[in-house]
């Protein structure tokens, strides 16, 4: 995972640019999330453990909403800034450093556990996207749940193929930024450039790769189930991305 975690670092202080108003969907998503955590799990599900923060844009909108929040992220810079975002917030997120192959949190800790912005697909694989899942059901207390949010994978094109997803420009500071992502599929899996480039001045775009495995949502589902989570769902139309949510079942 070191190339993901230098891809976030990277990325960390302009990943605000993927969103034409970043303070905006951090109240949309926050909204969003905390109406469909109130709806699966009751309104004393008040506690989340959000296992890939980021710089803090689903988080930073449920602490917003009253929730509780820890947090962690494979990026050093993310957790940073994270951290920095909530304080000018006036709001507290404890935030560490880790994998979330290996949460560092204490098991049954959490009323919901959250790994949104399609972070498990940079796993190498299901093995490894499995294992995260059962960290998640680990830190799940009974009656909790878990929930996903990823891309909706259609079948892999041909290896070789250029998609470029634009999009489009920002501004910031003043200054405006062309914003988009070329994917390059190879089989089941696809390297991402993340290109950031000033529109102002001579300054040298940012580029920064990743790459991603496309698992379908429905296969996402079985891995949740296979983790020992029930009820499990896709759930459309309420965020930017399929969620899979999962209950960990009550004892006796």
């Amino acid at each position: 995972m070191g190339g993901v975690r230098g891809f976030y670092d990277g990325l960390a202080p302009l990943y605000h640019l993927i969103f034409e108003n970043w303070n905006a969907s951090v109240a949309y998503q926050g909204s969003q999330l905390a109406a469909l955590i109130a709806e699966r799990w009751g309104p004393d599900a008040r506690v989340v453990l959000d296992g890939a923060v980021g710089i803090g844009t689903q988080a930073l909108g449920l602490l917003g909403r009253g929730f509780r929040v820890v947090a962690s992220d494979l990026s050093p810079n993310a957790v940073q800034r994270a951290r920095r975002e909530a304080a000018a917030r006036g709001l507290r997120l404890p935030a560490a450093v880790a994998d979330f192959r290996a949460l560092p949190a204490a098991a049954e800790c959490a009323d919901i556990v959250l790994i949104a912005d399609n972070a498990l697909p940079h796993l190498e694989s299901e093995a490894d996207i499995a294992l995260a899942l059962r960290e998640c059901f680990r830190c799940t207390r009974p009656g909790g749940g878990c929930l996903i949010t990823l891309r909706d994978y259609g079948p892999p094109p041909p290896a070789g193929t250029l998609e470029t997803h634009p999009y489009g420009e920002r501004s910031w500071n003043g200054r405006r930024y062309d914003v988009r992502q070329v994917w390059t599929w190879r089989g089941p899996r696809y390297d991402v450039s993340f290109e950031i480039t000033p529109l102002d001045g001579a300054e040298r775009a940012t580029v920064l790769t990743t790459s991603y495995l496309a698992i379908p949502v429905a296969r996402m589902e079985a891995l949740v189930r296979q983790a020992g989570f029930g009820d499990v769902a896709r759930i459309d139309g309420r965020f930017f991305q399929p969620i899979v949510a999962g209950t960990r079942p009550r004892r006796g």
